[in-house]
């Protein structure tokens, strides 16, 4: 067999490789359609946050008087991860210079 030919496997198998990427391809364009009219209606992606400003408040609150990461969110019934992150957030606002 000559350099460059093709036997019928690989022909097969040229063909379903080009079928998928076609594919491929036309799941990415109806994604990103579907993405940008729904931010178009205002719709935004990923969960809503855990914390409101009430809760944000009584994280840094309780913090401020001492009290542990992990008393803090059973009181505030968030897990210990979003404490963490609530706090690592303020933190870094005060050394923007933002209230928030």
């Amino acid at each position: 067999m000559a350099a460059g030919e093709h036997t019928e496997r690989s022909l097969i198998l040229d063909i379903a490789l080009a079928l998928a990427e076609d594919r491929r391809r036309d799941i990415i364009r109806k994604t990103k359609n579907g993405l940008d009219a729904a931010r178009a209606r205002g719709r935004v992606g990923g969960r809503r946050p855990v914390v409101d400003d009430d809760k944000r408040a009584a994280i840094l609150d309780r913090r401020k008087r001492g009290e542990s990461i992990r008393t803090i969110a059973a009181g505030v019934k968030v897990s210990v991860g979003v404490v963490h992150k609530t706090l690592a957030q303020a933190q870094l606002a005060a050394a923007e210079g933002n209230p928030r």
